[in-house]
């Protein structure tokens, strides 16, 4: 089955990324940990490493282009797979709506009179999403970073 690959956001403050080269053409064999792009933040570009074993159906961002956090960057699957149905899909769901920053600090703690967080998780840092673990951090764990 056909799998969509994101654009990751790769620091807590990335909006969007350019898709400096691609390794891989469509119709491309792409193995998990393999480089499928790299990526150019405001800061760095980074090799993309694919999760997944599959064939290259669609490339979502031509190189050199722009494109937002978590929008199809390209979708994997079986050779000769039709990938319209995911297109389609995509393009009918509605955009997420970014948490606001100032709510997301405070979510599940309570306030003092001190204005500290109190409470069970006070001074925890949450990720950009809110938990622990995000699709984020996973995507941290599979890039190599090289310094402009």
């Amino acid at each position: 089955m056909a799998e969509i690959v994101r654009m990751p956001k790769l620091s807590d403050t990335m909006t969007e990324g350019v898709v400096a080269e691609w390794h891989k053409n469509v119709g491309d064999q792409v193995e998990s940990g393999e480089v499928l792009a790299e990526i150019e933040t405001d800061k760095a570009t980074m090799e993309f490493e694919s999760f997944q074993d599959g064939v290259l159906l669609h490339i979502g961002v031509d190189k050199g282009a722009t494109a937002a956090v978590d929008s199809i960057l390209a979708i994997l699957g079986e050779a000769g797979e039709d990938v319209s149905g995911l297109l389609a899909a995509e393009a009918e769901a509605p955009a997420a709506v970014a948490p606001d920053p100032a709510s997301a600090a405070l979510s599940g703690s309570r306030k003092c009179g001190s204005g500290r967080p109190s409470g069970k998780g006070a001074g925890m840092r949450r990720t950009a999403s809110g938990r622990i673990g995000s699709p984020a951090s996973s995507a941290l764990r599979n890039v190599s970073l090289r310094y402009r």
